[in-house]
């Protein structure tokens, strides 16, 4: 697992076994806040000695959005509450639990004792302002890659953790592009000098005005290829054929992943339109 410093008093861990997920740390006087968790405890363990060793406690937890990917290593932590979306916590119990087990089926050892941790602070509309140790903390809701994604921004530090609306690659297969384009415009609006991605590297200061633009520019490109496939009546083949690179993503970004999310983005596109003009 890697681990690097983003400011002066935050911290990046970013998994080598799941597609670059990161977990952030920021350290204050009055404790720490972890905002996601990784999902393999055997990971999430160095992030909980780091933190025994940087800092008081940790305070907080916060889930940017319910996927597995950046929940299951809360379990490490039983006692430190957590603060996500209402909806986070409504999927989760709706589905958490089965999701888990279908998780387990594929990586019995890395999962075996993991649990489902619910929010126990919420946000459901406009934002939320968490002070502590110094740090001010603006989380506010950005969806568009699930409905429950929500970013967390360090003002003193000018970092924004973005969670998935913010990848190298944008996905949408359990959200939908309009909307994440307004979160992503929501992003630019808050100028953040550095940003935090939930996969892949972090966006530092200089790049992160190009990269925004980079996955708007995508969003809008495979919601009009999409869009001409299904009323020019072609097949979901030919549409899934159009390069990564044609819409402006490197094939090598997030470890090589691209072109299988991108060809995944395609399908979904596809089908939704395809079922909505039927």
């Amino acid at each position: 697992m890697l681990q690097e410093r983003v400011s002066a008093d935050i911290y990046l861990f970013t998994s080598d076994l799941y597609t670059q997920v990161t977990a952030g740390v920021i350290v204050t006087p009055a404790g720490a806040v972890l905002v996601d968790t990784l999902p393999f405890p055997i990971e999430t363990q160095a992030i909980l000695q780091f933190i025994s060793r940087r800092a008081t406690s940790l305070r907080y937890i916060i889930y940017t959005h319910y996927h597995a990917d950046h929940i299951y290593g809360a379990s490490l932590f039983p006692d430190v509450p957590i603060i996500a979306h209402a909806r986070c916590r409504q999927h989760l119990l709706e589905s958490g639990e089965e999701g888990l087990e279908a998780a387990r089926t594929e990586a019995p050892d890395l999962l075996e004792n993991v649990v489902i941790r619910l929010p126990d602070i919420t946000l459901d509309g406009g934002e939320m302002l968490l002070s502590l140790g110094g740090k001010t903390l603006r989380i506010f809701e950005t969806p568009g890659h699930s409905d429950d994604g929500i970013s967390i921004y360090v003002e003193e530090d000018l970092v924004l953790f973005a969670g998935d609306a913010m990848m190298p690659i944008p996905t949408i297969v359990d959200g939908d592009p309009e909307v994440l384009m307004q979160s992503l415009r929501k992003i630019q609006a808050t100028e953040p000098e550095t940003i935090v991605q939930g996969h892949g590297e972090v966006i530092l200061r200089g790049e992160v005005k190009d990269a925004l633009k980079t996955n708007l520019a995508y969003l809008e490109t495979i919601q009009r290829i999409a869009a001409e496939a299904v009323a020019n009546e072609r097949r979901r083949a030919t549409l899934l054929k159009t390069d990564v690179e044609k819409c402006g993503v490197p094939r090598v970004a997030l470890n090589g992943e691209a072109p299988r999310l991108h060809a995944a983005n395609l399908r979904t596109l596809y089908n939704r339109l395809a079922a909505d003009r039927e």
